[in-house]
């Protein structure tokens, strides 16, 4: 969204199609981006996804998820659309989304290369790697973004002296490879060992699914469901920023509270080397071990407060060095 909304800046005439599902979701949480969020448009299924492109007739059509490209080959197909340009703006290595051999994991990994002459392209080396290594499919590379109206630091407030420090991460019941009942136990076992000295915050979900997956959080202050700016405002008071998933394909929420002045923890695993350098503007760890999580944890907690602030610094630098308009003109450069 907000690199499409980048597009249009630029003059160039981007929009947004979606399953019906998304679309209002869409608008509604991306509504204070100046221009996309009224380019957002619906479609039912593979039939209808066709006739768009039919009356449309764009220069080019980009899937960003592993379904989304079957659709549009389906779509394509149905609207005999065979010299219709396209792409495959990969997220995610997704076949690691699922048991291997079920239907799922089929449809991921048949994704690459489902369209003859599509192009694929994504924002990490890893991603590149991954797919080149297991389908013999090309990606070529673009820039990721941070949107700065939104992740953007209070180095006033970073500068305060205060005697307990927050510390928050994201709940995902729901997305097993973002390692909720690991996070949860962590966040539990940081709020319990130091509750004079940390403010242990989570977000990410509705209270009614913490229930439902049965995550207990013990001294956890849960703030459910954020909107961008919201989040955004969180990230200004955070000091050190738990993603304590099992991989990270780049780890965009990582990168945004680095913007906002956040310490953040990354996992070792996956992409998120395209921006980290641990013990310069993050911590690098292997979050397959509670024990090395929570030395890293400990290894922030011994820092100086002018350490602390020196490593907040260069994350912001880091952030600050991605923006929707740098990644839209990568982007363009690759599609046009």
């Amino acid at each position: 969204m907000q690199e499409a909304d980048a597009m249009r800046s630029f003059g160039i005439d981007a929009v947004i199609a979606t399953n019906e599902g998304n679309a209002a979701r869409l608008r509604r949480g991306y509504r204070d981006l100046s221009s996309i969020h009224n380019y957002v448009i619906s479609y039912a299924n593979s039939e209808g996804l066709g006739s768009l492109l039919a009356e449309r007739r764009p220069d080019i059509v980009v899937a960003t998820t592993n379904q989304s490209v079957h659709v549009l080959a389906e779509a394509m197909e149905i609207a005999k659309l065979r010299n219709q340009r396209s792409a495959y703006y990969i997220q995610d290595y997704e076949p690691l989304f699922y048991d291997r051999g079920s239907n799922e994991w089929n449809i991921a990994y048949s994704s690459y290369g489902r369209i003859p002459g599509c192009i694929h392209f994504a924002k990490t080396r890893w991603l590149q790697e991954v797919v080149l290594n297991n389908h013999g499919v090309s990606v070529e590379k673009v820039e990721p973004s941070v949107d700065h109206s939104v992740y953007y630091p209070n180095l006033s407030e970073k500068n305060r002296s205060c005697d307990r420090f927050n510390v928050v991460a994201m709940l995902r019941p729901s997305t097993p490879r973002r390692a909720p009942r690991r996070t949860t136990r962590i966040m539990n076992r940081i709020a319990q060992e130091y509750p004079d000295a940390i403010n242990c915050i989570s977000f990410g979900c509705s209270s009614e699914d913490l229930r439902q997956y049965s995550l207990r959080l013990l001294g956890v202050e849960h703030r459910g469901l954020l909107q961008r700016q919201e989040l955004g405002e969180l990230f200004r008071e955070t000091d050190l920023f738990l993603d304590l998933s099992d991989f990270q394909a780049f780890g965009r929420t990582s990168i945004e509270a680095m913007s906002c002045g956040s310490v953040s923890i990354v996992p070792a695993h996956g992409g998120a080397y395209e921006y980290a350098v641990d013990g310069k503007n993050c911590f690098i760890v292997d979050t397959r071990s509670d024990d090395r999580i929570l030395s890293g944890f400990q290894q922030w907690l011994a820092m100086s407060s002018s350490e602390r602030r020196e490593m907040g610094l260069e994350g912001v630098k880091t952030g600050f060095q991605y923006t929707p308009q740098s990644a839209a003109l990568s982007l363009l450069s690759v599609l046009l």
